[in-house]
């Protein structure tokens, strides 16, 4: 049955937060190409704004999808505050497309993240979603997976190790709060926005650096105030829900620049680790189910020095997150169970200025053991796809394979060309 992909990302943020349109909303247009990896042949995307026209074309051949006329569905004008249901549903060309498919019938829609505007647009085209009920998304059952402060909460029930600290809904419960955190952690403290992504809701230091920067940084809202752990490793876990049960998918290694997300290797090389997140994983995931709600569930985990196999439980992003989109298509174009796949995926890396069509000529000159390194169709055993094209001299790549030294050899060769 094919999907239409909704990229309604900025729909992780608050709109009435301090960064959504002047930072986070310009973020989510820069990530929203690496979603075209999600389509299968026959599926459809909804897209703000115009795609690299030369982007398209290589994943329309990497994936086999045809014309991307018949499946990048773009909006006119945008809304404002910017959402993506909001401007579709003010685009009376494109609604009139969406409900002659909703009436065709045979469609499902599937949101970046299951919010009552995507059941919105549901409901006004006829195209159904098949994961969470629409009642539970209303009543908020997606919104508190992805609210750090309830996902801690349903941690701590569940006898999950999480972070100690408090929580602060006011400028003076927060100021208070990092006054203690930072006498109980020898004056190390780390503040995290309940309801944020890609790491950009986070902010650690002294309680004298924290002070000074809080009353820009905060207006509103619920905030984590935890101490600052001794962090070897972010994990991260994976699990999809469905009717049926609960499928595990796998441990990944995360990466970080400047203390945002910026990729990951797969799987984590610590097995001891592994075992209990994959453990752990199990446990909420069967419970996330018995509150009725359907699709990934992404959990990120803290290893600390000494204590492998005692991970925090972080947060969790129950939505098509940066781990699952990669993955996901791993297992469609080279029909392998995730067990046999080896994964280097990397968001923003440095190309210098350079546009989509050269940046894949130079990607086309790279070869390992022999072979083409750079995908570009269905069929082939490894190699590397773009997922993210060049923009402000930064690209993103993801490289696949069934052994880590393909993967070792690839990176060696990305960097020896400066990519």
């Amino acid at each position: 049955m094919p999907k239409l992909w909704l990229p309604n990302i900025e729909e992780v943020l608050p709109e009435n937060d301090i960064n959504y349109s002047p930072v986070f909303v310009p973020k989510t247009l820069e990530i929203l190409p690496r979603f075209l990896l999600c389509l299968e042949r026959g599926d459809a995307i909804i897209t703000p704004k115009t795609v690299d026209p030369d982007f398209t074309a290589y994943i329309a051949g990497l994936s086999g999808l045809g014309r991307p006329s018949s499946w990048l569905l773009g909006t006119s004008g945008r809304s404002d505050p910017y959402s993506l249901v909001e401007t579709a549903l003010s685009d009376r060309t494109l609604m009139a497309r969406l409900r002659a498919m909703g009436s065709k019938g045979g469609w499902t829609l599937e949101p970046f993240i299951e919010s009552p505007r995507a059941v919105r647009l549901s409901r006004q085209t006829g195209i159904p979603t098949d994961k969470t009920h629409p009642s539970l998304v209303f009543n908020g059952v997606i919104t508190k997976l992805n609210d750090k402060g309830h996902f801690k909460d349903l941690a701590r029930d569940l006898g999950v190790r999480t972070p100690g600290g408090y929580l602060a809904e006011s400028m003076p419960a927060l100021e208070k709060a990092i006054e203690l955190v930072s006498k109980q952690n020898n004056d190390r403290v780390m503040l995290r926005k309940t309801l944020y992504g890609g790491g950009l809701g986070n902010m650690a230091g002294s309680r004298a650096e924290l002070i000074s920067k809080i009353y820009v940084w905060y207006n509103g809202g619920r905030i984590l105030i935890e101490p600052f752990l001794d962090i070897t490793s972010v994990a991260g876990s994976l699990a999809c829900i469905t009717n049926e049960g609960v499928e595990f998918a796998g441990v990944d290694a995360q990466t970080f620049r400047d203390g945002k997300w910026t990729g990951f290797d797969f799987p984590h090389n610590d097995g001891t680790a592994s075992a209990e997140i994959k453990r752990l994983t199990l446990l909420i995931a069967w419970a996330v189910r018995e509150k009725g709600a359907r699709g990934h569930i992404n959990i990120d985990w803290a290893i600390t020095s000494g204590e492998p196999d005692r991970p925090f439980a972080l947060e969790c992003n129950f939505r098509n997150n940066g781990f699952a989109y990669v993955l996901d298509f791993a297992r469609r174009h080279f029909q392998a169970a995730p067990k046999d796949l080896f994964i280097r995926s990397r968001e923003g890396v440095s190309c210098g200025h350079t546009g989509t069509a050269a940046l894949l000529k130079r990607l086309e000159k790279l070869t390992v053991d022999g072979r083409p390194l750079l995908l570009d169709r269905p069929g082939l055993r490894a190699g590397a796809a773009l997922t993210i094209p060049p923009l402000k001299g930064r690209y993103s790549l993801a490289v696949f394979a069934r052994s880590r030294d393909y993967i070792k050899e690839a990176a060696s060769k990305l960097a020896e060309a400066g990519l």
